[in-house]
């Protein structure tokens, strides 16, 4: 099968590379790019030069954001093309649309890259609902996240300190908004539970913590809690039908699995009926791992594997059923709060009674009005 390559990053020249160097039956005719490359005669800057070759029956979009990568893997599907994505934002943003358009024109969309990198995260999700019913998906999605914990914990290190050096190890992006304030995450675990659930989850109702504004003293206060914290996704499916869906810094025993996770990696879990836990870990991102992903998909479609399909009926998470305790660190004057939520107050931070997701995030937004900087985390039972 011959195949066009939209994006020549980390990822794009990653998937470029296996198919050069493995005999995967994937055949790169096309590289897509911004700048010229005279050195690769197989680049082009001109996406008509793609759309119209017959030859190309695939299209691996590598690019990320929204556009023009829309426009390009809209085109492409209506000229008849397959298409596979590892751009977590298009495919969440764009979910509902791009499934129909994909079945419109007869053709598959496949984004196992988009949640989990090289960790066969999304295709064993669905291999496994296949026979099973899932009701819950958690884990470690973002590795930018788990590296800044890591080193804060392992080292002592302030929360500015391990950025910066994310950033210089390409971890981070020179914005890490999307990654720190939990964003990458969120769109991950909407994605992970629509598939999971077999429905669409709207991505603007999923509620998120992110790790901005955590500090050094916060990590010894979990320290002396006998916690680890690690940045989680979760999404669970009650009996009733409602389906939970958060992101959130949460304090872990130091035996949890996810708390030995080091550096970039990711660990993500579902729970089926039938399977009971399954957990998988290793790379979350990379040149490599997440474009290895991307052939994976373009093999599946090469081989004739049973497209993915989308869920029916649009949902809003509802996090009022979720409930556990929180930690917050914050200067905020905690006599406003209502005394029978907290059971620990002291100089710097306070635990909560259980309470839901929905009202943590409530008490967060009326928190950060007085005080921006404030730290919330869930505490896992």
């Amino acid at each position: 099968m011959k195949a066009a390559i939209l994006g020549y990053g980390f990822v794009g020249s990653g998937a470029y590379e296996i198919t050069r160097d493995f005999p995967t039956g994937i055949e790169v005719k096309r590289v897509l790019t911004r700048t010229p490359r005279p050195q690769l005669p197989f680049v082009t800057q001109d996406f008509n030069d793609i759309l119209n070759d017959p030859e190309i029956e695939v299209v691996a979009e590598a690019m990320g954001g929204l556009h023009p990568a829309y426009e390009y893997v809209t085109a492409a599907m209506k000229a008849g093309k397959h298409v596979v994505s590892a751009n977590k934002q298009l495919i969440c943003h764009y979910y509902e649309e791009l499934f129909a358009l994909a079945k419109e024109n007869g053709v598959q969309l496949r984004f196992t890259p988009s949640a989990g990198g090289g960790i066969p995260w999304l295709c064993n999700l669905l291999r496994v609902k296949r026979c099973d019913e899932i009701s819950e998906v958690s884990g470690i999605l973002n590795g930018t996240t788990n590296y800044i914990l890591h080193c804060m914990t392992q080292g002592g290190l302030p929360f500015d300190q391990v950025l910066a050096d994310a950033q210089r190890k390409g971890y981070a992006e020179a914005d890490p908004s999307a990654d720190i304030d939990g964003i990458d995450a969120l769109r991950k675990c909407a994605i992970s539970a629509s598939l999971a659930f077999d429905t669409i989850v709207e991505e603007d109702s999923l509620q998120a913590f992110g790790i901005r504004h955590i500090t050094k003293a916060d990590v010894d206060n979990f320290r002396s809690l006998g916690k680890v914290c690690k940045l989680l996704v979760k999404a669970k499916k009650y009996d009733d039908g409602r389906i939970a869906a958060f992101v959130e810094p949460t304090l872990l025993s130091s035996d949890a699995p996810e708390s030995a996770v080091p550096l970039n990696g990711n660990m993500t879990t579902l729970v089926g009926k039938w399977i009971g836990r399954l957990s998988l870990m290793g790379q979350g991102a990379g040149k490599y791992p997440t474009g290895s992903s991307l052939v994976q998909d373009m093999i599946d479609i090469s081989e004739h594997a049973a497209p993915i399909k989308a869920g029916s009926g649009m949902v809003k998470a509802d996090n009022s059923a979720e409930v556990h305790s929180y930690y917050i660190r914050s200067d905020f004057n905690f006599r406003e709060i209502k005394e029978d939520i907290l059971v620990e107050v002291n100089g710097q931070y306070c635990i909560t009674e259980p309470m839901s997701v929905a009202d943590a995030h409530k008490l967060a937004e009326h928190i950060r009005k007085t005080d921006p900087a404030a730290f919330f985390a869930g505490i896992s039972e």
